[in-house]
């Protein structure tokens, strides 16, 4: 068995190590010898922690592993869109198999290159999109087929979630987001994580699946924390609250909401306990009821671990694809209306009114912090 790699920081030294550690089990799965034949980086040249750059097979050329007829499963864990779009589908026509936790791709092309995988009758497989180490998508994909899942929500961006918890404890905001990055908790350039399109992208991926219908992105309601001061975590504290960027999806027979918030949790609400980078997913089943899914969200072995978990998978089972539904939902997202916490800076005055989601965003424009109660 072939195997190629596109990208080699974090996710991808992870995919490499876990084949290092674990082959003798993998290669027992597969029934075959398993063989790194290619991996893709911008620069062969550069450091790459411990490992000896002259011992791996790097290449510069995205044709080196696209035109390699031995090449079957492709890991792509690159975190460019585009290029990741335009690598699978060229990939899959191919009729090589493509595992990604490319979370922008997927969320962008979702059902573009579910058809493309089928046309070529190969396997997509994206568990690691998604809340990293956790077991989510492959069991919501059986889960949607015996129950109306009438809601999904919760943690699923762990850099947020290390940044709220460590807030929460009334430690200095600078301090804190330097000691992420120097973890590696947080990327230089945070904005993905910190605006909020991180989870976005990911509840688009799972509204997607639920839903059988195209999400668009840019139209899910998304707020982050960038706005947070220490004045709104002193305010949840005294009113027994914690906050937490939660992400939502609500379902009816003819409508659907989406959003991506700030979100004051009481104490009572098993979200408001999820510490440090751990994600929670909770979800309501009208057969199954009410479901948890916990664990690490991100990170260089859960991430990687759930590629591998995949790649069994790719070899064990036939592929299987998601379709768009015969009918689309309507989006009212923007209608929803809920409790919110207004703060003007300006000011100082907090005021909490129920008022519309889309009433939060024009609030959150004006420069007010705006946060979700619950």
């Amino acid at each position: 068995m072939n195997i190629a790699i596109l990208g080699f920081g974090t996710v991808g030294q992870g995919v490499y190590r876990i084949l290092d550690e674990r082959r003798a089990v993998l290669e027992e799965q597969s029934g075959e010898k398993i063989f790194v034949r290619k991996i893709l980086v911008r620069d062969t040249q550069k450091k790459r922690g411990d490992f000896s750059t002259g011992l791996l097979p790097l290449t510069e050329s995205f044709n080196d592993i696209l035109a390699d007829e031995s090449i079957d499963v492709v890991f792509e864990v690159m975190s460019d869109k585009a290029k990741g779009i335009e690598y699978s589908r060229q990939l899959l026509a191919q009729s090589k198999h493509v595992i990604s936790a490319n979370k922008a791709a997927i969320a962008a092309a979702f059902f573009e290159l579910q058809d493309t995988a089928e046309k070529a009758g190969v396997h997509l497989r994206f568990e690691a999109s998604v809340a990293g180490g956790i077991p989510l998508i492959d069991p919501l994909s059986k889960i949607r087929h015996l129950n109306a899942v009438t809601g999904l929500r919760g943690i699923i961006n762990g850099s947020t979630n290390y940044i709220l918890s460590e807030l929460s404890n009334e430690r200095p905001h600078k301090e804190v987001m330097s000691e992420a990055k120097t973890l590696g908790v947080l990327e230089e350039d945070p904005t993905d994580d910190v605006e909020g399109y991180d989870a976005r992208r990911k509840i688009a991926i799972l509204a997607a699946i639920v839903l059988a219908q195209e999400i668009e992105g840019k139209n899910i309601p998304t707020i982050g924390i960038t706005g947070l001061a220490e004045e709104d975590f002193l305010w949840a504290k005294s009113e027994n609250r914690t906050l937490k960027l939660i992400a939502s999806l609500a379902q009816d027979d003819s409508s659907y909401q989406l959003s991506v918030l700030p979100t004051a949790l009481t104490a009572s609400n098993p979200l408001a306990g999820v510490g440090g980078v751990k994600n929670q997913i909770q979800m309501t089943g009208d057969t199954i009821g009410s479901l948890a899914f916990y664990g690490s969200g991100g990170g260089m072995y859960p991430t990687a671990h759930a590629l591998w978990a995949d790649y069994l998978e790719v070899i064990g089972s036939k592929p299987a694809y998601y379709y768009k539904g015969s009918s689309k939902k309507e989006d009212l997202s923007l209608s929803r209306e809920a409790e919110f916490y207004l703060r003007n800076p300006e000011e100082g005055l907090v005021t909490v009114k129920k008022i519309s989601v889309k009433d939060a965003l024009a609030f959150r424009n004006q420069g007010f912090v705006t946060i979700e109660l619950e």
